[in-house]
């Protein structure tokens, strides 16, 4: 366990962060003109605003268990510059970024309108396809590599960590419990069967895509820049939609066979149609948010890995809920 909430809360830690920052600064030739504010420090981030003659920019520092984000975000700005908001810097030992602020997220219009979700999981399907191509360099740059093969053997393996532990750790699942989640894995291994006879590449599943993610562009015709990557896989694309297929039933109040819902996935599933008619498409959608919960899972599991006692407690019920829905529907057909 590590107390990053009390490290990121050390005038050390600060005095380190803030003289990084200041190097950079000098660096680009851009002026600080006050003190950085520290608005929030959570168990699996921080993050740093500085007010500067260029703008307000953004420092954030991730927990160890998604250390590589910063590298992953300067290379996925490199790959696809308008629909990523990348660094100006990074220290990648560190997992440092420091980043311009974009303005407003998608997230501060005050709208349910489906048109939306529409719009992100669009933009973000032409992100996941100027990715597709560029996997190993991703997986160098530290972007963590799920292909669907694995999935069903990396969840196996994870109930030894679960079992092993003492009975009144937030982690542990007894025995029992374990079978239940054995009892899944052929629904698991049959979705990997269902995905492999579709030609859609593997490429970059956000794993936390929703409109406080992305930010609103600057002209009607430009896309979204997308940002926070710490959650992020090297799998299916389609898992993607899990996060907006669970927000939209939130936010609407509904169930899954909600119209608007069809209709998100529907403009999503629109984008990859140059690599199978859209039927095929739509039948692949279940099977790849089966896969989307492995992810969740594995990204709650890597943070927890470096949580505080507190922190444990916490989040541990989220990252097992999704170890213990693994073969329950997530869409209707």
């Amino acid at each position: 366990m590590n107390d990053s909430l009390a490290v990121w809360a050390s005038p050390g830690w600060r005095d380190q962060a803030e003289q990084w920052i200041d190097a950079a600064l000098e660096a680009f030739g851009v002026r600080r003109l006050g003190p950085s504010d520290q608005p929030r420090i959570r168990f699996w981030s921080t993050q740093l605003t500085v007010p500067t003659d260029h703008g307000t920019l953004w420092f954030k520092e991730n927990n160890l268990g998604q250390l590589p984000e910063a590298s992953v975000m300067s290379l996925l700005g490199e790959l696809a510059p308008d629909h990523v908001a990348a660094p100006l810097a990074i220290e990648p030992s560190r997992g440092w970024m420091l980043t311009a602020d974009h303005g407003a997220t998608l997230g501060s219009l005050p709208s349910d309108d489906p048109a939306v979700w529409a719009r992100i999981t669009r933009d973000f399907a032409d992100l996941q396809q100027l990715a597709a191509p560029h996997g190993e360099r991703l997986a160098q740059a530290g972007l963590v590599v799920m292909n669907p093969e694995v999935a069903a053997n990396f969840v196996e393996n994870q109930l030894l960590l679960h079992t092993g532990l003492p009975a009144g750790h937030p982690l542990y699942l007894s025995a029992e419990e374990a079978d239940g989640v054995v009892r899944a894995l052929p629904a698991l291994h049959g979705a990997v069967e269902t995905l492999r006879g579709l030609p859609v590449p593997l490429s970059l599943d956000h794993n936390d895509l929703h409109a406080r993610n992305c930010f609103l562009p600057g002209a009607t015709t430009d896309p979204l820049r997308f940002f926070d990557f710490a959650d992020s896989y090297w799998a299916h694309p389609f898992s993607t939609l899990l996060v907006p297929v669970e927000q939209m039933q939130a936010q609407w109040a509904t169930t899954a066979d909600d119209p608007r819902i069809e209709a998100v996935v529907r403009a999503y599933l629109e984008r990859w149609t140059h690599y199978a008619p859209l039927p095929d498409l739509r039948a692949a959608v279940e099977p790849a948010l089966r896969l989307a919960r492995v992810h969740r899972y594995g990204s709650w599991l890597r943070l927890l890995v470096y949580a505080d006692d507190a922190s444990m407690r916490t989040y541990a019920p989220a990252a097992l809920r999704y170890l213990r829905t693994l073969s329950d529907p997530v869409l209707a057909g």
